[in-house]
Parts: structure tokens; C-alpha cells; sequence
């Protein structure tokens, strides 16, 4: 789909607010409401708009900690896609890619503390089959670049 600058426009008042009023947004686009309404409609046609959410601070919720997990699965009849999807299962991961190079997956994590990190990789991330090994690699400081709602 090929996005014009209204539709640029649009997703980025939304990205700043996605509880924004119609009228609200169309004011400061400088169009018609029925019109700003139209393009909603049709951005989330179309897929690109998928939802609308809330952005939680993880820190603010108690979630101090942040971690990247890096795992190999096991070797033979094993789906890298349906190991990463039963780790997605997990309360604390944020999300899980498969991907190429030394390592087979990429695990983001949130977790209160050491000891609770601690215990979601022994407790948890352990007993999800198909991984032989972890590498995890903690992160002092995060943030976040202009394309970081693109998923």
C-alpha cells in the first residue's frame, strides 16, 4: 500500500496518541473529519494500522530489568519457529525472534530483578524443549529510535 504524507501524518499523531478524537486529529491535519475517519478506516483495511494499545513502562510496573537472551536449539527435526513460539508463552518475554548467525534465537525479557531473572531462565526458559544453550546479556540503558512501533 502506498502511504501519502496525510497517511504519514495520521500514524504519527496516532503513535503520539491512539486515543486521539477523530475531530481532534483532523484539526491538526487540517482536513475533514469524515475524511481523517475515511483513512483510519482504510489504514486498518489494509493492515498497517493493526491495533490500538497501551504503552506500558515496564520500570513503572515493577519490571526494572531488561535482558536479551541469546538460545540455540537443539539440532535435528527441530522448529526454531515452535520453540520460539512456546517461549512466547512465557509471562515475562517481550518478544522472541529467530535468527540467523551463531545463535538461533533472540529473547527480550523483563524481569523485577537478578534473582527473578535468575529464576524465569532456570524455572522457565529451561524447561521449554528443543534449546541446548543461553547466552543472556542484561541492559543498562534502553532507547527507543523512530521507527521503534514498527513491528
Amino acid at each position: 500500500m502506498k502511504l501519502d504524507d496525510t497517511d504519514l501524518k495520521l500514524i504519527e499523531l496516532l503513535k503520539r496518541d491512539s486515543r486521539a478524537s477523530v475531530t481532534s486529529l483532523a484539526e491538526e491535519m487540517g482536513i475533514a473529519r469524515v475524511t481523517t475517519h475515511d483513512r483510519m478506516m482504510r489504514l486498518q483495511r489494509e493492515g498497517v494500522i493493526r491495533r490500538y494499545t497501551v504503552d506500558i513502562d515496564a520500570k513503572a510496573w515493577g519490571h526494572e530489568l531488561r535482558a536479551f537472551i541469546f538460545a540455540r536449539c537443539d539440532r535435528g527435526n527441530i522448529d526454531r519457529r515452535d520453540v520460539a513460539k512456546k517461549i512466547c508463552e512465557l509471562s515475562y518475554v517481550v518478544r522472541c525472534n529467530v535468527i540467523a548467525g551463531d545463535w538461533d534465537l533472540i529473547i527480550e525479557v523483563v524481569s523485577p530483578s537478578m534473582d527473578s531473572l535468575g529464576d524465569a531462565i532456570l524455572d522457565g526458559l529451561s524447561k521449554v524443549g528443543g534449546i541446548s544453550s543461553t547466552q543472556t546479556m542484561v541492559s543498562f540503558y534502553d532507547y527507543s529510535g523512530p521507527a521503534s512501533s514498527l513491528r
